[in-house]
């Protein structure tokens, strides 16, 4: 099994009364990317309304690095008060965005139990959309 080709890693959460600014709070620093539910964003066809509030961390690190030190780094630059992250959790939305794209047609991965305890004890799913790097499939 040979490693994924390249990996984009994000920490996004979502909700109805979402304050980006309180989730700034809460983790200890500010997002990539936020909006509140309501505000107008340029989409392709004009302006949309955003339907709920988002704060999302994209991870800085280049595509070629592996998962596990996208998650690390991540995590690395928030809060380890699990109290904080329970209170996100509990109110809102929250998951690890994982995009794995593929080179070849069997390319694998693999979490260790550290990173999936760090990923358990703040409440978050670990969400992945994986694309083909068959050009055939």
């Amino acid at each position: 099994m040979a490693a994924i080709g390249r990996v984009r890693a994000s920490l996004r959460v979502f909700g109805e009364a979402l304050d980006p600014d309180e989730v700034s709070a809460l983790l200890g620093r500010p997002p990539s990317r936020q909006h509140r539910k309501g505000d107008k964003v340029e989409g392709k066809g004009g302006d949309v309304v955003e339907p709920t509030g988002a704060w999302i961390l994209d991870s800085p690190l280049s595509e070629k690095v592996e998962l596990e030190e996208h998650i690390e780094v991540m995590f690395g630059s928030l809060s380890n008060d699990m109290d904080e992250w329970s209170s996100l959790t509990d109110r809102f939305s929250a998951s690890i965005q994982c995009s794995l794209f593929l080179d070849q047609y069997n390319e694998g991965f693999e979490l260790s139990p550290r990173i999936t305890q760090a990923l358990a004890e703040r409440g978050l799913v670990a969400a992945f959309d994986i694309y083909s790097g068959d050009v055939d499939a």
